[in-house]
């Protein structure tokens, strides 16, 4: 019992004269540790302190992102890693998002939307700075932007050029100078009108060889050449007034022509000309007001010439050569909807040549109706007008594809616009525009007994016809009669 007793005691002193020694040895370990440290400390104090790496984080992005510098190779041979900062990377997000930005603005340059759905509403910003983000188009935005309406503007340069295809959208000159007032254009054409007068007076001769010259050299005129040609248009002598007007439409053919041509005041003595007494005059004045009508600063000038060319039209016996040059530049002046509402009075006798005339003046009087279609404000007034009598065999796979294209599209048009519009012809068509109830165009394409034979026309063409724009059109027409 005793000697259990000694080795207790004795086991309870190594132990604790250990744990002594531990606590020395680990102290005089700290001590040697520390003090090797701080020598190696001082060794690594040549190198520079922007060796070390950084991680930044710019705010408002996801917990995802690091933003590392540019890598640097030193002579050391060790890889340096610089952060960009803040504000550095603002400016690198803005030039990206200025350039995004201008591409999409470039897209929405060349489609040419319309002005009731503009792609973008309202006031937006794209002002940069160094501490703040741009304000860049939505994806939204974008969609909407690479979408297109069915718009088809059918625009012919000549009687004898090719028609392009309807399915395919013709970019149209935009110009932001602002319209002159009604005063301000009468003063102007007063004081153009006695310059070109005095003109022809002084210098006939020298005019006329000026003309020559201009006949034989289709190029950019200068000013004074558009003016030489504006003062000829003032001379009684038939012949020299019928070849100047030749020439004007030839060289209407260029943008820059079109504008020397209506700041020298032509297109003012060119309306005045549609009521010459001599036919050819009149036909040599249509034809040069055509072509100088595809230029949007010339349409806002051209209110005048309307009514004249719309009488060619609704004449009860029209000459054919007349009614097909005034259909052609009525055509080009409906490219756009600045004289939209000028259109009323003649859509009856439209859909009466579609149904009725000459191969020729029907093709020219339904790309004219395609071009008021594509304004959803016309639409009503369309579809109340007398519809032609054979539409439904117009439709035929046996159709000229000229005309048959021209009527799908047409059509397309009309049903799209109605459905989108959810028109009621109880309310909404016109009643000052309007036929007798059984006669008008809605009841042509939606009236109880022809809606399904429509249709079935339609499916036909949609899926059997060899040409791809009538198939196109067709389907459009078939999904809106669908709905």
């Amino acid at each position: 019992m005793a000697n259990s007793a000694t080795n207790d005691k004795t086991v309870n002193k190594v132990a604790l004269c250990s744990a002594i020694f531990a606590g020395f040895a680990y102290v005089g370990y700290s001590v040697v540790r520390t003090a090797f440290c701080r020598k190696l400390g001082r060794r690594e104090e040549g190198y520079p302190e922007e060796h070390r790496i950084y991680f930044r984080r710019l705010s408002q992005t996801t917990q995802t992102d690091v933003l590392l510098g540019n890598l640097d190779l030193t002579g050391t041979g060790k890889v340096v890693l610089r952060p960009l900062t803040v504000q550095d990377r603002i400016r690198e997000l803005n030039l990206k998002a200025r350039m995004f930005t201008d591409t999409m603005l470039a897209i929405q340059a060349t489609t040419g939307p319309s002005p009731r759905h503009g792609p973008m509403p309202g006031p937006r910003s794209l002002q940069c700075s160094p501490w703040g983000s741009p304000r860049i188009l939505s994806p939204v935005d974008v969609r909407h932007i690479l979408s297109s309406r069915s718009s088809e503007n059918l625009v012919m340069l000549g009687l004898g050029s090719p028609a392009p295809s309807p399915v395919k959208r013709r970019w149209t000159r935009r110009s932001l100078r602002r319209q002159r007032s009604p005063v301000a254009q009468s003063a102007q054409r007063v004081c153009q009108q006695e310059e070109a007068e005095k003109l022809l007076r002084d210098t006939e001769d020298e005019l006329r060889l000026r003309l020559e010259a201009i006949t034989h050299r289709q190029r950019v005129m200068a000013a004074s050449e558009a003016k030489s040609l504006v003062a000829l248009l003032h001379s009684n002598d038939e012949i020299l007034l019928e070849r100047t007007l030749i020439t004007i439409a030839n060289c209407g053919t260029f943008a820059g022509n079109q504008d020397m041509l209506r700041e020298a005041g032509c297109l003012f003595r060119l309306t005045k000309l549609l009521t010459y007494p001599k036919t050819n005059v009149q036909l040599a004045a249509i034809k040069a007001l055509g072509n100088l009508a595809l230029n949007e600063d010339n349409q806002k000038e051209l209110k005048d010439a309307i009514p004249v060319l719309l009488s060619f039209v609704n004449k009860e016996q029209p000459l054919e050569k007349l009614v097909l040059c005034a259909l052609v530049t009525l055509t080009n002046i409906a490219v756009l909807t600045e004289w939209h509402d000028e259109f009323y009075p003649v859509f009856h006798n439209l859909y009466h040549l579609v149904d009725s005339a000459s191969p020729q003046i029907r093709l020219q009087a339904l790309k004219l109706l395609i071009n008021l279609s594509c304004n959803e404000d016309m639409v009503p007034s369309l579809l109340a007008a007398q519809a032609p009598r054979r539409l439904i065999y117009l439709l035929d796979l046996t159709m000229n594809e000229e005309i048959l294209l021209r009527v799908v599209t047409l059509l397309a048009n009309l049903t799209k616009t109605t459905r989108e519009l959810n028109l009621d012809p109880a309310v909404d068509l016109p009643a000052e525009d309007k036929a007798a109830s059984p006669d008008t165009m809605y009841a042509a394409i939606f009236g109880v007994n022809v809606h399904e034979k429509i249709r079935s026309k339609v499916f036909v063409l949609m899926n059997q016809h060899p040409n791809e724009d009538i198939r196109v059109q067709a389907r459009k027409m078939y999904e809106a009669l669908k709905s």
